[in-house]
């Protein structure tokens, strides 16, 4: 008998699965995206922080570096550590604390990792198979 192939890899032979590298690559631009909608829900009624948030989404401003918090910007600037450290599942973990705003923009992005972790964790299990032939 044959070891048989996850559905997981079969899957993302048709269309391919992310590299880490290509998500790397593409989380500034998502998380950007996501921070913008994120402040627009989250700022306060008063002018200042309709004025502050609209400044910083104009001028694209995020934190590269992690930071505690919870605010949409210090929750990417962890999701962007976790990125950069290979761990999609951390990443993923703190994208949900976005609001529902934030993390429809990172949608397709998130997709993409979901998919990557899937696949990667087939192939783990495929080779644990084969090696139990």
């Amino acid at each position: 008998k044959g070891v048989e192939i996850p559905v997981k890899l079969i899957e993302g032979a048709h269309g391919g699965v992310s590299t880490l590298a290509a998500l790397e690559d593409d989380f500034g631009d998502a998380a950007r995206a996501a921070l913008a909608v994120s402040r627009r829900a989250t700022m306060g009624d008063s002018w200042t922080s309709r004025a502050k948030a609209f400044l910083m989404t104009e001028a694209g401003i995020r934190s590269l570096k992690p930071r505690e918090g919870t605010d949409p910007d210090a929750i990417l600037s962890r999701a962007d550590a976790a990125v950069q450290a290979g761990d999609l599942q951390k990443a993923l973990a703190e994208i949900a604390t976005l609001p529902a705003e934030g993390q429809e923009a990172m949608a397709g992005w998130t997709a993409r990792a979901a998919q990557r972790i899937e696949a990667t964790d087939a192939v783990a299990a495929l080779a644990a198979a084969a090696e139990g032939k």
